[in-house]
């Protein structure tokens, strides 16, 4: 088991810090809340978060297979705890016009468990708080470019062409990259004639940099995808392990744009 910055590494299994929270969460409830309802109220409350969270970041451009992922894949993070918990206390104050007796200790409990992996969750010690500028070499329309490095003031994406959720969330990347988006894919670990002949079979488009294992290891980047919100100084002032929605995207370059 290993505990990184992004969250907890089970062998091949990355468990980002909010996935482990959520399970925690709905385990516990599961466990405790034994009064009627119960189960109706977590599946409101998880939908109502996800939709709430999920829903600005749609967009009607894109494949509707894809807005759908944005909502059902919850690998992708992105809750709305607040309204979700609030319609879920709603859905069990209704039925019978008050709330359950067991409620309170079962939403203490929940909640305190929830909020365990933030106290397993280690400090950044060691390691860079900005980007380094370590040059890398790059694939522009599938052609090497020479050594640069990175820019700043977007995103930078850590992924790999083995990692099922790095190619999920390809064509969101792709599509924000091919809008001018400052969206810098780095792929780690692998040779630009594999990545070259990964992007040629998927037709995709985007512009990646190699030979990532150069920045991921002084970012603490240990499982993929990772993307880091970077600001115009450098600064990592955001980081997400896993597969992003459109609004998690749009809300990182929104955080490196406005960041000193």
């Amino acid at each position: 088991m290993n505990l990184g910055l992004d969250g907890i590494g089970l062998g091949p299994l990355n468990l980002s810090w909010q996935s482990l929270t959520l399970l925690l969460g709905v385990v516990t409830w599961l466990g405790l809340a034994r009064f009627a309802h119960a189960e109706r109220a977590l599946f409101i409350t998880l939908l109502v978060a996800r939709l709430w969270a999920a829903l600005p970041g749609l967009d009607g451009g894109r494949p509707l297979l894809e807005n759908v992922l944005d909502i059902v894949d919850v690998r992708r993070g992105s809750w709305a705890w607040l309204p979700g918990l609030l319609a879920g206390l709603l859905a069990l104050w209704w039925p019978q016009r008050r709330f359950p007796s067991g409620l309170p200790r079962a939403l203490v409990v929940t909640l305190t468990v929830a909020a365990l992996p933030g106290l397993l969750k280690p400090a950044p010690q060691g390691l860079q708080a900005t980007l380094p500028a370590t040059p890398l070499p790059r694939l522009i329309a599938l052609q090497p470019q020479p050594p640069a490095p990175l820019p700043t003031g977007g995103i930078v994406n850590f992924w790999a062409t083995w990692c099922g959720p790095c190619r999920s969330e390809l064509p969101l990347l792709e599509a924000q990259q091919s809008q001018g988006a400052n969206i810098q894919l780095v792929n780690v670990g692998e040779s630009a004639q594999t990545v070259g002949a990964f992007l040629k079979a998927n037709m995709l488009g985007v512009q990646t940099w190699l030979q990532g294992q150069e920045l991921s290891g002084p970012l603490g980047v240990t499982g993929y995808p990772t993307t880091l919100a970077v600001s115009r100084t450098g600064r990592v002032v955001a980081r997400h392990l896993g597969p992003l929605s459109g609004a998690q995207l749009r809300h990182l370059l929104e955080l490196a744009k406005g960041a000193p």
